[in-house]
């Protein structure tokens, strides 16, 4: 008990921590999805607003075409001035705007510089301005040998007919303050990085001015380039290698972010936010080392209590036990002496209390059991005296009413239907003489001998049917059918198991099985007024199982009573006692305008026996 004790509130406490860490963690964890889900949707946000600079920068540059005035052939660039300089005002263009012609050679650039620009359309997907007449906006370019940091954006530049005669370009110096004030205006938390990537992973802008132009993720462009191109925003891990001094000896460190990151419509970029995954989980893993602590120390403290506890307990309880123990045992002479007021105490008065009654009730009992058996082995074998003469009663009454319908129908059979045969014969020798009586009263009175003669056989088939003893169960059932059901036009189906024919019935258990069937086909046949009658005799799970039922008018079974001034119901009553007598299961199931189904089933190895 005390093992079960120590381990049941032990138990308790680990099933309540673990509920209380499982909840604990979930909780954590669902606040880091929320605080995931949140750097998602500012990259969104971050996302569409970059993309509305440079979709109203684009602007700016489609704008100079559809001014109307452009004309790269008659060499005069003051219309072309004027709208380069109306895109430059106000803009994102930092490093000016400049018009290029079919072949990629810069002719025109606002404000005017030395023309040291390379071909253009040199840059890849930039060939694509002219030749399907799309903008493009470039990665990360470095112009030699100043290694300034570049981005270009083109649109195709058309003149007042709408053929392309060129493109019209723009120069954004990414370390501006007007293209970073985007990022830089987003407060974010220490280690964490918001930045704008191009498709090579190189940050164009960031809220860490240290991090502006490396590679976002150590080499890894390909991770980046596949989630550019499938323009889906995504909170993914990525892998960056970090040296930890400029050395060239010294190791790369190998880490592991979380990156929320929402692609750029306009161009091949996009918005990330990177933070080491190591300062999402440690709120987990500080709650998990804290709760391990707060979880061993209440087990601890639940041992110490539960083992003093337990013992205060269990100890009295031993004493008592082996008290009752000797009680149980019949010694009632030992005295259960317990004190205090506490639960045990009270307990171990109240056994001493029971001690003392039992005592005197047991020697009470052992004089009431020795009149008591007395008495019940007196009633037993008065009953048993009883029961044996009521079964030998009920087995005489029956042979003797079997006995006497033999009695009776033999005498028909020996004495009546001689003399009639008799009569006949002598009627037949009148025919022979008819002197003194006409053919015609010869004739009736043959027909009315030959009527008492059937009667007399039905009379006889009645009492004891003769096809029993000589045809069999089977072939009676049959007859019973003919003679009762179909005679009077009522279609009867009989369905018999051939198992049935193999049966070697006991005589009286056949006389009576015989009895019920009639009573219940009797009754059809004067009550029930069906169309259609079904007898289903078979053999199953050593059990004859017999049913006969009928679409006839039915009754109402509850309201069947036997009254000394009434004969109704007493066909069915003696069927019950025919079938109660060789502990036969008989039930009969009928409603008014149902019908009626009469089900028995006979146990083969009581009443029965195989051939």
């Amino acid at each position: 008990m005390q093992k079960k004790i120590i381990i049941a509130i032990l138990l308790t406490v680990v099933i309540v921590s673990g509920s209380l860490g499982i909840i604990s963690n979930i909780a954590v964890r669902e606040t880091i999805d929320n605080a995931l889900q949140h750097r998602l949707e500012l990259s969104l946000v971050v996302a569409r607003n970059i993309d509305l600079l440079l979709s109203n920068s684009l602007k700016r540059l489609y704008d100079i075409s559809l001014a109307g005035t452009i004309d790269l052939t008659d060499r005069d660039w003051g219309p072309e001035g004027r709208a380069l300089k109306k895109a430059f005002d106000y803009s994102i263009f930092s490093d000016g705007l400049f018009i290029i012609d079919k072949s990629g050679t810069v002719v025109y650039n606002y404000p005017h510089q030395p023309l040291d620009h390379i071909n253009l359309l040199a840059l890849p997907y930039a060939h694509v301005v002219m030749a399907e007449d799309r903008p493009f906006i470039s990665d990360i370019f470095t112009l030699e040998p100043t290694k300034r940091k570049i981005i270009y954006i083109l649109v195709p530049l058309k003149n007042k007919y709408g053929l392309i005669v060129g493109a019209v370009g723009a120069e954004i110096d990414p370390s501006a303050q007007n293209f970073n004030e985007i990022i830089q205006s987003v407060h974010t938390d220490t280690k964490v990085y918001m930045e704008v990537v191009d498709s090579h992973g190189v940050v164009i802008a960031s809220n860490d001015a240290k991090r502006m132009f490396k590679d976002q993720l150590g080499g890894h462009s390909n991770f980046l380039r596949n989630l550019i191109a499938a323009k889906k925003a995504v909170i993914t891990k990525c892998h960056r290698c970090h040296a930890a001094t400029d050395a060239p000896s010294t190791k790369a460190t190998r880490s592991v972010d979380i990156m929320a990151y929402a692609p750029l419509e306009n161009a091949s970029w996009g918005v990330s936010i990177v933070q080491p995954e190591k300062d999402i989980l440690t709120p987990i893993a500080r709650m998990k080392r804290s709760f391990l602590l707060v979880s061993i120390g209440f087990i601890g403290i639940a041992l110490v209590l539960t083992i003093a506890l337990s013992r205060r307990i269990v100890k009295p309880v031993h004493d008592l036990i082996d008290a009752t123990v000797k009680i149980a045992e019949g010694d009632m002479t030992r005295a259960i002496a317990f004190g205090g007021t506490d639960e045990i105490g009270k307990l171990g008065s109240s056994f001493e209390v029971m001690r003392l009654k039992l005592a005197d009730s047991l020697e009470e009992l052992k004089k009431s059991n020795a009149e008591l058996e007395a008495k019940v082995e007196e009633r037993t074998v008065q009953i048993d005296n009883h029961r044996k003469r009521i079964k030998e009663l009920l087995q005489k009454v029956i042979t003797t009413q079997e006995e006497e319908r033999k009695r009776i129908a033999r005498e028909f059979h020996d004495v009546i239907m001689q003399d009639l045969v008799a009569t006949l014969l002598k009627v037949d020798l009148c025919s022979k003489h008819p002197e003194s009586v006409t053919p015609a009263k010869i004739e009736g009175i043959k027909a009315i001998i030959e009527k008492n003669i059937e009667d007399v056989s039905l009379i006889i088939k009645n009492l004891r049917p003769l096809m029993l003893d000589d045809l069999g169960f089977v072939a009676s059932v049959r007859w019973l059918a003919e003679f009762h059901l179909e005679s009077k036009g009522i279609s009867c189906y009989v369905n018999i198991d051939n198992a049935v024919n193999d049966l070697a019935l006991d005589p009286q258990a056949e006389i009576q099985l015989f009895r019920i069937m009639q009573e219940a086909i009797i009754n059809i046949s004067r009550h029930a007024a069906p169309k259609n009658v079904f007898i289903l005799i078979g053999v199953n799970h050593e059990r004859l199982n017999i049913e006969i039922e009928d679409d006839g008018c039915g009754f109402d079974t509850e309201s069947l009573e036997v009254s000394g001034d009434s004969t109704r119901g007493l066909g069915i009553l003696g069927m019950k006692e025919r079938a109660s007598f060789l502990n036969w299961d008989l039930k009969i199931c009928s409603e008014p305008g149902k019908g009626t189904r009469i089900g028995i089933k006979a146990p083969l190895a009581s009443e029965f026996d195989h051939v």
